[in-house]
């Protein structure tokens, strides 16, 4: 699903996800998301965080996460904390 097909959405949308290196060597996701404005912005995710992150999304691929609202990946009994 491209980001641009989520009609009426309010909040930034997951664009693309990559592998990355971490500073430290580790591997890191990187989210660019999409702004509805047009902006767009990285996001860099630890490993552990991201498996945490994908089983509340139900999903198992970063690819499934592409056109999602970047909130997808928030516990929502944390978002109250946001």
């Amino acid at each position: 699903m491209a980001v641009t097909d989520q009609p009426g959405s309010e909040q930034p949308l997951i664009a693309s996800t990559a592998l990355a290196a971490g500073h430290d060597g580790r591997a890191e996701i990187v989210l660019e998301l999409a702004y509805p404005n047009g902006a767009r912005t990285q996001l860099s995710v630890t490993e552990e965080a991201m498996a945490r992150a994908l089983d509340v999304a139900g999903v198992q691929r970063l690819e499934d996460l592409h056109g999602q609202p970047w909130t997808v990946l928030i516990d929502p009994d944390e978002m109250g904390a946001l």
